[in-house]
């Protein structure tokens, strides 16, 4: 029977559910699929995703491992992970592109978080350009 139950973890290591998302999209993976692939409710990764809870020790370690990311990689701040794949997708990291045209294109959760001053659509290398500005 799958898992319902979670216990809240330290807030300094609350998992980034924005990454959440991305990684459950980018493989192509509805909500209930991801639930049943770590034998949970997919209520459960519902909140995840919304930050109304924070999954397990143990599922956050399922989630980093289904996902092939390194431990606590689901913690990091969105401008962290945003910076990162700025440098990466400079040097060619395609991965790294993905993930800041994925940004472009979820630009209304990007706004919301405060990461995007503008509201018009910006082709992917002003996006990269006003969003160091933001940044730094």
């Amino acid at each position: 029977m799958p898992d319902t139950n979670e216990n809240t973890q330290d807030p300094q290591q609350q998992i980034n559910r924005h990454f959440l998302r991305y990684l459950r999209e980018n493989a192509k993976l509805t909500q209930e699929q991801l639930a049943q692939e770590i034998g949970v409710e997919i209520e459960l990764v519902q909140h995840w995703e919304t930050g109304r809870r924070q999954p397990s020790q143990r599922h956050q370690f399922d989630l980093e491992k289904l996902f092939g990311i390194e431990a606590g990689g689901l913690c990091l701040e969105i401008q962290q992970l945003l910076i990162e794949d700025f440098n990466a997708a400079y040097f060619g990291d395609e991965d790294a592109r993905a993930r800041i045209d994925w940004v472009d294109e979820k630009k209304r959760l990007a706004q919301v978080l405060s990461i995007i001053p503008s509201t018009k659509r910006l082709p992917t290398a002003e996006l990269i350009t006003a969003l160091l500005e933001e940044l730094l």
